[in-house]
């Protein structure tokens, strides 16, 4: 038996829990194989079922897909929540807030690679299925939110939106990079928290300055 198998044999599932029984499977496959190497039986066996058990649930592979990538915003925006909450608790700088939803990012990204190109891959297309879409809407909310309040709270959605999106590029484009293994060609290591820590601060002030501008452009670089 390999390490896959007696991790999920350690415990039986019960017939209420063959669809986390079966994603959960399929997850750890995809994390080893990568997506394409993905097969339902090999998940079936792992998580000692018969091949016709899936059909109870999913209509297909692709169906187990989506449930894996559906899950997989949950988890990543868990990590994010738990490393915002760590920051609330201790002196709730909003700032720093943002820095460390960036740097969990990039964590998840860096344990769970496969995984993270499923959520943001075209082949297949998970992102079709209304349940992805919005737990990946719940996943970009925690930073939505996080910059709303930075903002005090009665900003404009586009200016909410200002901020947040250069932030979410350049946290997804480090963490792309960095599981893809391409920050080589810098011809340097690469400390990818600390970038993201710092480019956070710059983006942040950078974005304040031009939401200030558009509203009253005598107090452009104030803040």
């Amino acid at each position: 038996m390999d390490r896959l198998s007696a991790v999920m044999n350690k415990a039986r599932y019960h017939h209420g829990d063959l669809e986390a029984a079966l994603t959960e499977a399929a997850r750890k496959l995809i994390e080893r194989d990568g997506r394409g190497q993905f097969s339902v039986a090999e998940a079936c066996k792992l998580a000692g079922v018969s091949t016709a058990a899936p059909y109870r649930h999913f209509r297909d592979k692709q169906a187990i897909l989506e449930a894996v990538a559906a899950h997989g915003f949950d988890a990543l925006a868990e990590r994010t929540i738990e490393a915002r909450a760590e920051v609330q608790a201790r002196n709730g700088d909003y700032t720093e807030q943002i820095a460390v939803i960036g740097k969990a990012y990039v964590a998840y990204a860096k344990d769970n690679p496969e995984v993270f190109r499923l959520l943001f891959g075209s082949n297949p297309n998970v992102k079709d299925n209304p349940e992805v879409n919005i737990a990946g809407k719940r996943c970009f909310g925690v930073l939505i939110e996080t910059v709303r309040q930075s903002l005090g709270g009665e900003a404009s959605v586009e200016d909410v939106h200002r901020l947040a999106v250069p932030l979410w590029t350049f946290v997804h484009g480090a963490a792309s990079l960095l599981i893809d293994k391409d920050y080589h060609v810098a011809g340097s290591t690469i400390d990818v928290d600390a970038m993201v820590e710092a480019a956070a601060y710059a983006l942040i002030k950078g974005g304040f300055d031009r939401i200030i501008a558009s509203h009253d452009p005598k107090k452009a670089g104030t803040c």
